[in-house]
């Protein structure tokens, strides 16, 4: 676990909805990796045939995500005049599809979601 000269006080937090590979973190993290893979079929009329898909059959889930590497120095400088970060109330609609919601620090994340939206039309 790192150390961080920061932290955080939240009173009240309100979240409605919380699904596919999202989470709500209290406290500091070291390294968050998460991933979600989402294969959706829409239809206007509602017909299953049984079996009728694998999501590994499609490109947008088999091709890796290029994560291009850091070449340039960074160099910052921080000052916290306030070591503590206040907040009253959070309130959250939804976190959906590899979202995290964090009160803390997080030293590295990894985020991925990949979805393929099929719709089915009947013709007219």
């Amino acid at each position: 676990m790192f150390k961080s000269n920061r932290s955080s006080i939240v009173n009240q937090v309100k979240i409605n909805d919380i699904f596919y590979a999202s989470s709500f973190n209290i406290g500091d993290s070291s390294y968050i990796n998460a991933f979600a893979k989402v294969f959706a079929v829409q239809r206007e009329q509602e017909l299953f045939y049984g079996f009728e898909a694998d999501y590994e059959d499609f490109a947008n889930f088999k091709e890796p995500i290029p994560l291009p590497p850091i070449t340039e120095k960074l160099q910052f400088n921080r000052f916290n005049a306030n070591p503590t970060i206040h907040v009253s109330k959070v309130r959250i609609i939804g976190i959906s599809t590899s979202s995290i919601f964090q009160i803390g620090n997080t030293k590295r994340a990894y985020l991925e979601a990949r979805v393929h939206h099929t719709r089915q039309l009947e013709h007219r």
